[in-house]
């Protein structure tokens, strides 16, 4: 790590103290988003390496086989759709345009990219990629024909991209350490451990929010159809400022060794406090990440220039996810020297 970076990446919470006659003031310098977002990009082109395993799983979903479970979940989208239409009468057009919409979804989804999984995986460009065509001609397509094999190959899949995603965030909780930190000596399969118990949890704790607000939103959706859109999106505004605190959930892990539960724990008391600022990040990492995955997506599936695009987006997420650590650093020292100045108040009180 050079002198360059570490200036780039240090922690900017630090104390100036301006003394006027008998009254001290002390100010914190706050946590800097668009510092945080130069620093995380400065690091990953310093340790280009980082975007290796993201840029091998993409190109692994371009070329490999497409994993089809079409003829396992379609019938059922087909008969759901067919009583729709019964009870509907009048949109029974509207449903008919849903039902080929979906048809499409469902012919071109491929079971391989569950690879990207949540909320912790590696980053992919095309996990969600359908097309058969590769600049190598047709790739081949393979269709599943049990729910049983289905179920084992997702879950595969899933548990492989999980086991890649945290190596993935060790390795960027690495390139960002400012050399003058406490180096976490926590070994990655305790880190793993902790990341496999806080997703378990965050898997259940989702599950008990949706199912009840959706149960509402449909109730509300059978009274009156304005009354459910309204629910709808107060309810996905609700979500996002409830899911806010959460963000820095396995920061805590990766870069300062902490437990499920403390990570946790301190994720939430830094999102409160943080909650603006938090919120700008997450808004402005989903704009940077998705405008420039319309770029990336430009060339088609055919063309060499994909590996343009994947290349890109490798970069991209790289920058992005190194800056959100390098700002959880910061508040981590502006929340430190708070709490030292309580104290520091309290024993002159």
């Amino acid at each position: 790590m050079n002198a360059r970076e570490d200036k780039s990446s240090e922690d900017y919470g630090r104390i100036s103290q301006v003394k006027n006659r008998n009254t001290e003031f002390i100010k914190l310098d706050q946590p800097r988003l668009i510092g945080s977002l130069m620093a995380g990009f400065h690091s990953v082109a310093n340790h280009a390496w980082v975007i290796l395993i993201p840029m091998v799983v993409d190109l692994i979903l371009w070329f490999s086989p497409r994993l089809k479970i079409g003829i396992l979940i379609w019938p059922t989208f087909e008969n759901a759709l067919k009583q729709s239409q019964q009870i509907s009468g009048d949109n029974g057009n509207t449903i008919a345009l849903m039902g080929d919409y979906l048809k499409t979804l469902v012919e071109t989804f491929n079971l391989s990219g569950a690879i990207r999984s949540y909320p912790i995986g590696v980053p992919s460009l095309l996990a969600g990629m359908g097309s058969i065509q590769s600049p190598l001609g047709e790739i081949v397509s393979i269709q599943i024909g049990s729910f049983k094999t289905a179920f084992m190959l997702f879950l595969g899949l899933s548990i492989l991209g999980f086991l890649l995603g945290n190596i993935f965030f060790h390795q960027i909780a690495g390139i960002t350490r400012d050399v003058n930190s406490e180096n976490v000596l926590r070994p990655l399969i305790w880190k793993i451990w902790q990341s496999f118990i806080l997703t378990v949890s965050l898997v259940i704790l989702a599950v008990l929010v949706l199912i009840p607000g959706s149960l509402i939103i449909s109730l509300l959706s059978l009274i009156n159809p304005w009354l459910g859109h309204l629910g709808f999106f107060l309810y996905l505004f609700l979500i996002f400022w409830f899911a806010v605190p959460w963000f820095y959930s396995f920061h805590g892990i990766y870069v300062y060794g902490f437990s499920a539960l403390k990570s946790t724990l301190f994720s939430l008391r830094a999102g409160r406090i943080f909650i603006s600022k938090t919120a700008t990040l997450i808004l402005l990492i989903l704009v940077i990440s998705q405008g420039m995955n319309i770029l990336w997506m430009t060339p088609s599936s055919t063309s060499w220039l994909l590996l343009l695009g994947i290349f890109g987006h490798a970069i991209v997420s790289a920058g992005l996810l190194s800056a959100t650590v390098i700002y959880y650093r910061q508040i981590n020292v502006t929340l430190a020297m708070l709490v030292a100045l309580q104290q520091k108040e309290s024993n002159t009180a």
